[in-house]
């Protein structure tokens, strides 16, 4: 699933898998990963790099005790790193407006611009474009879970600073954009299906 997330920033964009071949700029959006309950892998915070290139950035901008180990078994092109082993269910539902779903999933994830970097570069105009990119990442997130047999949400209500103080962001150079959790259906009675429109004449 996290594999699919990744755009092969070494690649020509013609080379990119798609939808990454939309986007005419490199990777901006890195993941923070809420990890729960996922086979194979132990609870806690992991960091997923999208661009390779930029792991020494990151970790010069994050927390400096957290230890960047490579989870076993993890495929040697998919630069996910695990941060801090331990249960991040309430601090993940903390973070995200006390939301439940952030915690009771599979994993949550917030999703790390390169904000000042990106601003710098290209100008005001491409802090949507920074949103773009977020959102190709929930639809192909959407479409992973799906997959998988399980259920994916965004979650936009989350609080910016206490998730930049878990993580060691201090300044302007990253920032939490967009949040997100995958896990097990669970069916909501506050909505209904109404029937479609009518077709009479």
């Amino acid at each position: 699933m996290l594999a699919r997330v990744m755009p092969r920033a070494d690649r020509d964009l013609c080379q990119r898998p798609t939808p990454w071949d939309v986007l005419p700029w490199g990777p901006t959006i890195h993941l923070a990963l809420f990890v729960h309950r996922v086979n194979g892998l132990a609870p806690g915070l992991y960091m997923l790099v999208r661009d390779p290139a930029k792991v020494g950035s990151l970790r010069a901008a994050m927390q400096h005790q957290f230890a960047w180990a490579s989870p076993r078994g993890c495929p040697e092109d998919l630069p996910l790193f695990l941060l801090q082993e331990g249960d991040a269910q309430q601090l993940a539902a903390q973070v995200s407006c006390h939301q439940d779903i952030a915690g009771d999933s599979a994993f949550s994830l917030g999703m790390i611009a390169e904000f000042e970097s990106s601003l710098r570069r290209y100008g005001p105009w491409f802090y949507r474009r920074l949103f773009w990119e977020t959102g190709v990442i929930g639809q192909v997130l959407y479409l992973e879970a799906e997959a998988a047999g399980v259920r994916a949400t965004g979650i936009g209500c989350f609080f910016d600073d206490p998730v930049h103080h878990v993580f060691g962001f201090n300044d302007t150079l990253f920032q939490s954009l967009y949040h997100f959790t995958i896990g097990g259906h669970v069916e909501d009675p506050r909505l209904t299906t109404l029937p479609p429109y009518s077709l009479d004449h």
